[in-house]
Formats: C-alpha cells, sequence, structure tokens
C-alpha cells in the first residue's frame, strides 16, 4: 500500500540570535491512509515541530533545510503560503496542544465553529450549519450543544476547550488529522471518547492520524504504529506492540519505566538521569549517550544509523550492532532503570562506563539521588505520611474548604453552578487529591481558594442589596454575599474582604497556584528569568542566593531545566518547558500551600516523574502541602495521602488514597477507576 503522506530525510532548522537551531534533523517515515502514527518523546525533542512543518505553520525564523513532504504523491515541500491554504482543512487539519490560544475569546464556540464549517461550504444554508455545529459537537462529546454553542470559550473547562477545538478541525473531513497532545486536558472517561471518536472517524472517512502525545496509556489504546523521538530524531520506530513489549533503543526503555505501574510500592517513580542536549549545537554521535547509563564509545564518535529489527520495527542505537552483546534483557533491567550490562571487555566498549546512577553530562536537581528526592525516609516519615496513624492525627489543618458554593452567570438571570456545598480539608504536609471529568468544578475550587473567583450562593445578585452595597466587612453580610461559603486558611476567613487585606503578603506569599494552562500564565514579552523571580521583586523579597538570576538558575534546575533557557521567551519552548517554568515561579516562594491545577499534563512521563518525584521531596522535606488535580489517576495514586472524586460541582466521594483505590464506593469513581489504562505489557 502508497503512503497517503511520506516524509523523507526532513531536517528544520531555525534561526536565532545564538545561531542555528537543528529542531527536526533526518526524519523519514510513512503514513499509510487510515493509519494511527503516535509520535512520543520528551518536551523539546521537534514533535510539534514536525506536524506543523508539514503543514507549512512554521514562524519566519523556521525554514526547512532539507528533506522532501510527499502527499497523495505530489511533493508540496516547496509550497508556498497560499498553495497552502487550499490544502489545509480539506487536505489535512491539525489539533494544536493549547486550546485556549487556538480560540477566539470574544466569539461563541458556536459560532467559531459555524465559521470553519462555512470556510469549507461557502454557500451552505444557516439552518444546514447550525445543524452541522450541533453534530460536531455531540461527536466530540460536548453535552447540551444548543445551550453550548452561545457559551464563550472562558465558560468552558480545558477539556471542554479542547473538545470545540477538536470539532472545528474536523469541519472539514480533512484525510489526515495533526493532533498534537488533543487529550492533555482530558479526564480518563473523555480520553476514552475522543479514542474511540478518532476510531470511528478511521472507519467512516479512513482519516490518518499523525498522534503526538505524553501520555503512553493513550497511545497504547489508540496508536497503530509508535515514533520515539529524541533530540530532532526518531530513534525507533514499530508497531504499538513492538515498542511496548520489546523496545530496542534504552531512551524507550527509559520513558517506560518512569510510568508510575514500575514504581508501585516504591517512594520514587524512575526516571532518566538529566535533560535533552539543546539542539543549538548537538552533541556529536548519539544524542542520548550522555543519559545512557551504558553508551559505549562509539556512541560519542559516531551518529547511529537504524538498524532493522523486523520489516517494521527499527531502533538507532548501536547496541543493535553485530558487535555488541546480544540478547539484551531490557525487561530485567536492574532499580536504576537500565539493563544490567558488562561491557567493559567489548571491541565497541568505552574505557570507563557510566554507573548506574548515570552521568547527566551536568549537575541536575532530579536526579540526586533517592535520600533527597523520594527515597526511603525512614518508619517515622512512613507513619506521617500515608502510614497507618494517617496525617489527621499528627498534622494540623492548613486549609479548611466549607459549604463552597460558586455560580457562572449564563445570562443576567440565569446562572450555572460550577461548584455546589464543597467541603474538604487539607493538613499541613499533606497530598489532597482532587479528581473528576472536565467540568466537574475542580479548578473552579483551585481559583475560589485562591481568591481568583469569589464564592457565591448560586443565584443572580441583587445589585441593590445592603451587602453588595456595603461589602462583606462583617461576618453577617459575609453570610448574605457567599451563601454560607467559607475558605479558611490557618484559620483565616480569606473570603472576608477587611481580613484578607490585613493579611494579604502573607496570604500572597505562603500560596501558591499552576495552571493548567502555563502559554496563557506566562507573560510573553518576559524572558524566563523574569518571569521565575517576578514575584520577588512584587513582594519585594531578597533573593535567598543573593541575586535574582542565580534565583532563578537554582529553581530552574529544580524542575530540570538548564540555565541556557534563561535568556529565552516563553514562544521559544516547547509546551512541557512553558509548564516547568510555571511550576518554577511557584516554588520560587517556598509557599506553605500549592495549587497544583493539573500541573504535569502537558509534560512527557520522565518529567512527570521529575516533578512528582520533586513534589514528594518537598512535601517530606520541607512540609509543603498540595491540592494536586489531575486526570492521570496513576499519579494521584502514587503521589496523594487523600483523595477527593468530584462529579458535577459535587464532592461525591473522600477518603484515604488506598482506600478509594481498592475499594471505591460511588458509582462514579468505580467509573473512574476502570477507565486507568493498560500498557499492553507485563511488570
Amino acid at each position: 500500500m502508497s503512503g497517503l503522506l511520506e516524509v523523507k530525510n526532513l531536517s528544520v532548522s531555525f534561526d536565532t540570535p545564538q545561531g542555528e537551531v537543528e529542531a527536526v534533523r533526518n526524519v523519514s517515515f510513512t503514513l499509510l491512509p487510515g493509519e494511527v502514527l503516535a509520535v512520543v518523546g520528551e518536551s523539546g525533542c521537534g514533535k510539534s515541530v514536525l506536524c506543523k512543518s508539514i503543514m507549512k505553520l512554521l514562524p519566519a525564523t523556521a525554514r526547512i533545510k532539507s528533506g522532501s513532504i510527499r502527499v497523495n504523491g505530489a511533493d508540496i515541500t516547496g509550497y508556498g503560503e497560499r498553495e497552502m491554504q487550499k490544502l489545509r482543512g480539506r487536505l489535512f487539519s491539525m489539533v494544536f496542544q493549547d486550546p485556549m490560544t487556538s480560540l477566539n475569546p470574544t466569539m461563541s464556540v458556536g459560532a467559531q465553529i459555524g465559521e470553519a464549517v462555512r470556510l469549507h461550504q461557502p454557500r451552505i444554508p444557516r439552518e444546514i450549519v447550525h445543524d452541522r455545529v450541533r453534530e460536531l459537537m455531540e461527536l466530540t462529546g460536548i453535552d447540551r450543544p444548543e445551550e453550548r454553542m452561545r457559551q464563550y470559550p472562558y465558560h468552558f473547562s480545558g477539556g471542554m476547550r479542547q473538545r470545540s477545538v477538536m470539532a472545528i478541525a474536523l469541519a472539514g473531513n480533512p484525510q489526515i488529522l495533526f493532533a498534537d497532545e488533543p487529550t492533555t486536558a482530558l479526564d480518563v472517561t473523555i480520553q476514552e471518547q475522543i479514542l474511540t471518536l478518532f476510531r470511528e472517524i478511521q472507519k467512516k472517512l479512513g482519516t490518518a492520524t499523525v498522534f503526538v502525545s505524553h501520555d503512553l496509556g493513550v497511545v497504547a489504546r489508540a496508536a497503530d504504529r509508535v515514533a520515539v523521538m529524541y533530540a530532532g530524531k526518531i530513534v525507533e520506530i514499530g508497531t504499538v506492540a513492538e515498542i511496548f513489549r520489546d523496545p530496542k533503543h534504552p531512551y524507550t526503555w527509559g520513558l517506560m519505566q518512569a510510568l508510575p505501574a514500575f514504581s508501585k510500592g516504591k517512594e520514587a517513580l524512575r526516571t532518566i538521569p538529566g535533560m535533552p542536549p539543546t539542539l543549538l549545537h548537538p552533541p556529536k554521535g548519539d544524542a542520548f549517550a550522555c543519559r545512557n547509563a551504558h553508551a559505549l564509545a562509539i556512541d560519542y564518535e559516531e551518529e547511529p544509523p537504524m538498524f532493522r529489527v523486523s520489516d517494521t520495527h527499527y531502533a538507532a542505537t548501536w547496541l543493535l550492532d553485530e558487535r555488541a552483546p546480544k540478547n539484551i534483557p531490557w525487561t530485567d533491567a536492574g532499580e536504576g532503570g537500565q539493563p544490567d550490562l558488562i561491557l567493559s571487555n567489548h571491541p565497541l566498549a568505552r574505557e570507563h562506563l557510566h554507573t548506574k546512577s548515570g552521568n547527566a553530562g551536568g549537575k541536575n536537581r532530579m536526579s540526586e539521588g533517592a535520600e533527597r528526592y523520594g527515597g526511603d525516609t525512614g518508619t517515622e516519615d512512613t507513619e506521617r505520611y500515608g502510614g497507618d496513624t494517617g496525617t489527621e492525627d499528627a498534622e494540623p489543618v492548613l486549609l479548611d474548604v466549607q459549604h463552597l458554593t460558586h455560580a457562572f452567570p449564563l445570562t443576567k438571570k440565569v446562572m450555572v453552578k460550577a461548584v455546589d456545598d464543597v467541603s474538604f480539608q487539607i493538613r499541613k504536609g499533606e497530598i489532597f487529591g482532587l479528581v473528576g471529568e472536565s467540568g466537574s468544578g475542580k479548578s473552579t475550587v483551585a481559583r475560589c481558594i485562591m481568591n481568583i473567583y469569589k464564592p457565591n450562593d448560586g443565584h443572580p445578585p441583587n445589585r441593590n442589596s445592603r451587602s453588595r452595597k456595603r461589602g462583606f466587612e462583617d461576618k453577617d453580610n459575609a453570610d448574605d454575599l457567599y451563601g454560607g461559603s467559607r475558605i479558611l486558611y490557618k484559620g483565616i476567613d480569606t473570603c472576608n474582604l477587611a481580613i484578607f487585606r490585613k493579611n494579604r503578603r502573607m496570604l500572597q506569599t505562603t500560596r501558591q497556584i499552576v495552571f493548567q494552562d502555563s502559554n496563557s500564565s506566562l507573560n510573553q514579552r518576559m524572558k524566563v528569568c523574569d518571569i521565575i523571580t517576578e514575584p520577588l521583586r512584587i513582594q519585594h523579597i531578597t533573593p535567598p542566593r543573593g541575586s535574582l538570576r542565580a534565583e532563578a538558575e537554582f529553581q530552574m534546575h529544580y524542575v530540570g531545566l538548564d540555565a541556557e533557557y534563561l535568556d529565552k521567551y516563553p514562544a521559544e519552548l516547547s509546551g512541557g518547558q512553558r509548564q516547568r517554568v510555571a511550576i518554577a515561579r511557584a516554588l520560587t516562594m517556598e509557599p506553605e500551600l500549592l495549587v497544583a491545577d493539573e500541573p504535569i499534563a502537558s509534560l512527557d512521563v520522565s518529567i512527570q516523574a521529575q516533578i512528582v518525584n520533586l513534589f514528594r521531596h518537598l512535601q517530606r522535606e520541607h512540609g509543603f502541602s498540595f491540592l494536586f488535580i489531575a486526570h492521570d489517576l496513576a499519579m494521584v495514586e502514587f503521589l496523594c495521602d487523600r483523595v477527593g472524586v468530584m462529579y458535577q460541582g459535587r464532592l461525591v466521594e473522600t477518603g484515604k488514597t488506598q482506600e478509594v483505590f481498592a475499594n471505591p464506593r460511588h458509582e462514579y469513581t468505580k467509573t473512574l477507576l476502570s477507565a486507568i489504562p493498560e500498557y499492553g505489557f507485563s511488570l
């Protein structure tokens, strides 16, 4: 069968003031009609750039350096913008990673989907456009389409916005769909719906999909073949069964071992030591050599070719060379996440092999040792954090949420309840997980806790009321305005404006939030260094490490980024890198309470493991408390002491994590847990 899309030896570079950045290097692959090709790898490895280069959506500073792109046999490598506009939407379309920046905040969601429909069918009657919009919204899992199409993007949760973007992408019935992290903001049940949608589209329209994802569970369920990218290159490609059950590249196995499934019963998740190399000056030889505990001498001198494993399975590693050891026991890897090999007497072996701890080519706080980042701290910590005694017997309440209610105005007289009578507590040094489907109210709870939203009673406000005129300086007025909602932090009623003002500095420094959408939470006109240290400047706090730059560099290492990113702008970073910058900014204030709203959703599995290990370290060593909002139930199970399950704005089940996951009582909780993905390999 001939390929619908054929990419051969494609190289894409960016021209920057520092020099040429080789974002994509000599990439080749074929996409068959109706096939789903998943592209995985760490942030910054070139996955998104690869997709955008095919659709010619690159910025002016980027250029296709070499190679060819053929679609339906036609070479489109040299096509200009006018020619590409005729292909986009009809021949191929794209679902971008960040749904908020893909949607116009001034237009209703229905109008934006309808605009895409009319663009491809300009003479279609208005009534048919309306029906088509409703059909697309239903197809992508948006409930109550007649009501939802009149709402704006800010009314939608992250998952709902992503589904809206998918509806726009499907409006032209494209032959090829580029899906860049389409399930990042979605909960497990909606993920399954979206994956089912992809499969239905394949059967109905024969649409081929290039599926970029960090979620290996989604990849295992959705893809036919998998391409693993590292440092701008495809280092391994094969069928799903071949990649998940018989990985041949050490990088692929490192990604697999970073999954929580491999670390059950352990204090820390396994990570890949170090960070991907900068593509401003790609290293000589194998780019993964400095992170490979069993790299060979030739890895530092020559770039490995693609070795054939089978007709469908290829990997670029010198360990597959005929002179390399045979029968490499990947599935019998040691505790450090790498196979136990003795290569010192081998003709390709280096003089001094890396030890199991690895040499990442630079100091990395994420890999300094288990004793610092989630290692065994002894019986005392075990009892304190999730042992038989539990935190409730040891620590005072830090955050007390009482009967929290919040509604958004749909019209002047109609309110939509997002949170309905939610109550829970977070004790000092505790990680409380909040899970549930998109739109269940999790992010609204987080914003109310941080005083971004004000609680209300769910009824349209009476602008002439006494409490509205006078504010909420006393308890009675607060009850009137907020319907009995209380949010107590260290015993302080943060809903009371007068009290909040008296404690403003303490509340703004000891509480921090990491938003789900890292792109919109970062100032695009500021460099990373200034973004991270901005809280210190606002609060006039002297940097603990002497200077603002030294503080920013310390926090960057803390979240697994090189100091070279300090002088970059957010637009120059990948989605995962931007999220880590947002986390670093929050950690700069060394808060007692960190509200983390989907902090790892846009991160690859290896970086997820690093961040989760960091959170565990901050909890155990510094007494940090967390409200951890996530769709990844496996991570919640591994990290959190207690968990709360939200459904349609209400907290339907709460308890110790182990008890809830082992013996769920609510039917909705059972449904969520049943959707946890299986990876197709045995542990």
